[in-house]
């Protein structure tokens, strides 16, 4: 079993499609995902399953993310080479309000002083707070982009009065 293991779970008001776009182009995180986490990617490639990127939280947590997948229904990322030893995956699925996109993340704890500080420390309670400004800042970026936001949905029309009894016959 993994030291942590963090799943958050939000709703956009965007197709699968458009979110998992946003979250495959791992070159642009660092134009939208919001501080305290700083990205770089390191090349090569450019994009595309083997992509990778260094990223640091902070002046004492690094690690590297290496895109280890894009399906149509998740992008999964490899943690290795620094304080976090093991997987991210992002999962959406349709919903009636959009897509429900989760974010499983399930690491083993490398650097010393950080599974000391984590012994005292609810750290899923934290990392769900920082994931929430994450959420909100993809809404933003998709908005930004010019996807397409689904409509609202809206209650079923009411059903006609069914019939009574007949009060007559042949």
């Amino acid at each position: 079993m993994r030291d942590i293991v963090a799943v958050d779970e939000a709703v956009l008001p965007f197709s699968g499609e458009s979110v998992l776009s946003v979250l495959a182009d791992v070159g642009a995180y660092s134009s939208w995902w919001p501080r305290p986490f700083h990205f770089e990617a390191v090349p090569p490639p450019a994009g595309g399953v083997g992509a990778r990127l260094r990223v640091r939280q902070g002046p004492l947590l690094s690690w590297s993310a290496t895109l280890s997948a894009i399906e149509p229904d998740h992008v999964g990322f490899s943690l290795s080479g620094g304080s976090l030893l093991g997987e991210a995956k992002w999962t959406v699925r349709p919903v009636l309000e959009g897509t429900a996109l989760v974010l499983r993340v399930d690491v083993d704890v490398r650097a010393w002083w950080l599974r000391v500080w984590s012994w005292r420390r609810d750290i899923r309670k934290g990392h769900a707070k920082r994931v929430k400004h994450v959420f909100d800042a993809l809404e933003k970026r998709l908005e930004e982009s010019g996807a397409e936001r689904l409509p609202e949905p809206q209650p079923p029309a009411p059903r006609p009065p069914a019939a009574g009894p007949s009060s007559g016959g042949p």
